[in-house]
């Protein structure tokens, strides 16, 4: 890992022994500071070096913001990392969320909120600021324990902590996840689902097509290489295959819109293959309060790991029955997982299937379903405590 001296402005690579370091967040321009400008030059004597550097004012206002909270190192990911590298930029995103959530602090430079802002304010500039709609800043503000948010002329606005309430208001993330110190604790992860999270993400957009997936894998303490070039979609679908390969938590599945009839579902909710996963993060956008049944909830708890097959399909025990209560939505069955809502515990999240008759390569007896519209809906504990737990094939491509 690079870090920047906050004084001399000069790279120093560490291992596991790094000191203590601040990290910058921020949102990109097209004046950045290449990682180039930073690279010692033997025919430049250090004071020449310095001053070429210090063109560059978002550099030097953060260093000198961490150099007055007593931290002579800062990581800034626009001259810290050699981009040209393919192989050390895969390892920096890959280790990014673990470098935000290690650092003493993250300066949250906003460049588009005012000195004299009122954060709490519905139509504040901090409330609208790009910093909350990009893809990069959710990890960003999740991981480091401490963020401090500063204004375009680096006038500090206040911390996460403070405006815990007014950020879940601009984000949907909730309050005691900024309150939490290490919210990648596996303790705390688990207290949020996989659909929580991804809601997070919903409506945040990245430049590059890809990152909207990398920028999540942190979140879901998920690895993987980057592909640039394979697209936003299959990116974020082999980030969920990534999840399902870590956890058993069914609200990887539960996207989509909630339609109170046939005629509400919307055009676009088409699934195309009939994926089990979804195409972006955005298909979560009303998913916030869909959690995991608890372990001893009465029987209705049943779910194992997931397993992958080489096939294009995703082998699962679900609860399925016959759809007679929904014939509108003109699915042949009804799938339960393993799901409710936070603020309606009477009812189980599930979603409509169709099933084949017959697959070529299948075994007789194997269920095989697709998933052919993204709708979700809610149905009593009683009816999902009745269907039978059958061990299903989902397509899981596009």
């Amino acid at each position: 890992m690079r870090l920047l001296n906050t004084s001399t402005l000069e790279l120093r690579t560490f291992g596991r022994d790094r000191p203590p370091y601040a990290i910058l967040s921020h949102t990109w321009t097209r004046d950045e500071a290449p990682f180039k400008a930073f690279i010692p030059r033997k025919h430049f004597s250090a004071s020449v070096s310095r001053l070429k550097k210090r063109k560059y004012a978002k550099v030097v206002k953060s260093c000198k913001v961490a150099r007055e909270s007593g931290l002579d190192w800062i990581w800034i990911d626009t001259c810290c990392i050699d981009k040209s590298s393919s192989t050390e930029l895969t390892e920096a995103i890959n280790s990014m969320y673990a470098w935000y959530e290690a650092s003493e602090v993250c300066f949250a430079y906003m460049r588009d909120v005012s000195d004299n802002d009122d954060p709490v304010s519905e139509d504040s500039s901090f409330a609208r600021s790009v910093w909350f709609t990009r893809g990069w800043t959710l990890q960003e503000l999740i991981a480091p324990r401490s963020v401090e948010f500063y204004s375009s002329n680096w006038v500090r606005i206040g911390s996460k902590w403070e405006y815990a309430a007014t950020i879940e208001k601009i984000t949907g993330i909730h309050r005691t996840v900024l309150k939490e110190p290490y919210f990648s604790g596996l303790k705390t992860q688990r207290q949020y689902s996989v659909a929580q999270r991804m809601s997070w993400a919903a409506n945040r957009r990245t430049t590059r097509p890809e990152d909207l997936a990398y920028s999540l894998m942190g979140l879901f303490n998920v690895h993987m290489p980057l592909l640039y070039g394979e697209g936003e979609t299959k990116a974020f679908i082999r980030l969920q295959s990534e999840i399902a390969k870590l956890t058993n938590d069914q609200s990887l599945f539960a996207w989509g819109r909630w339609p109170l009839s046939a005629s509400d579902v919307a055009e676009d909710a088409l699934i195309v293959g009939g994926s089990l996963y979804a195409q972006h993060p955005s298909r979560f956008s009303l998913s916030r309060d869909i959690i995991p049944l608890r372990r001893n909830d009465g029987g209705l708890a049943w779910s194992s790991e997931f397993s992958l097959p080489n096939d294009g399909y995703l082998r699962i025990k679900l609860r399925v029955i016959e759809n007679t209560t929904r014939p509108d939505m003109q699915e042949s069955h009804v799938a339960f997982l393993e799901c409710e809502l936070i603020h309606d515990p009477d009812y189980i999240v599930g979603f409509f299937l169709h099933q084949y008759d017959r697959v070529e390569g299948m075994p007789a007896h194997v269920h095989v379903y697709k998933r052919e519209f993204a709708t979700l809906a809610k149905f009593p504990r009683k009816m999902a405590i009745k269907a039978p737990l059958l061990d299903v094939f989902l397509s899981s491509m596009y």
